[in-house]
C-alpha cells in the first residue's frame, strides 16, 4: 500500500490553467462579436463552447465527482427545449403579428 504524501496529493489534483481558459473565452467572444450578424448558427455553437468551458473550469465540474456534473447536465435538455420554444413563439413573421409586437403568441 502506498503512503499518502503531499506530493502525491498534488500530483492527483492538477491545478487548472485559469489564464489559458480566460484567454480561450476572450478569443471565442471576439469571434462571436465578428460573426454574430452573419452566421447565427456559429454563434450558438461558440456560445455552447463557452458554457462548457465555464462549467468545467470555473464551476470546478471537471475536478469533482460525476454526481455534480449530472446535477448540472440533467436540466440542460429542458432549458434547450424552452429556449427553442421561445424562439419559435417570438419569431417575427407575416402570420405572427403578436410576436413582432413583443407579445408571446405561443399559448
Amino acid at each position: 500500500m502506498t503512503e499518502y504524501t503531499p506530493q502525491l496529493a498534488q500530483a492527483e489534483h492538477k491545478k487548472p490553467k485559469y489564464l489559458l481558459v480566460f484567454f480561450a473565452l476572450a478569443v471565442i467572444t471576439l469571434v462571436e462579436v465578428t460573426v454574430a450578424a452573419r452566421m447565427p448558427a456559429v454563434l450558438v455553437v461558440l456560445s455552447l463552447a463557452k458554457v462548457v468551458l465555464v462549467a468545467l473550469y470555473y464551476m470546478h465540474l471537471k475536478f469533482s465527482s460525476g454526481l455534480f456534473s449530472a446535477i448540472f447536465a440533467i436540466p440542460l435538455p429542458f432549458v434547450l427545449l424552452i429556449v427553442v420554444a421561445l424562439v419559435v413563439a417570438l419569431a417575427p413573421g407575416p402570420d405572427n403579428t403578436a410576436a413582432a409586437a413583443g407579445v408571446c403568441s405561443f399559448f
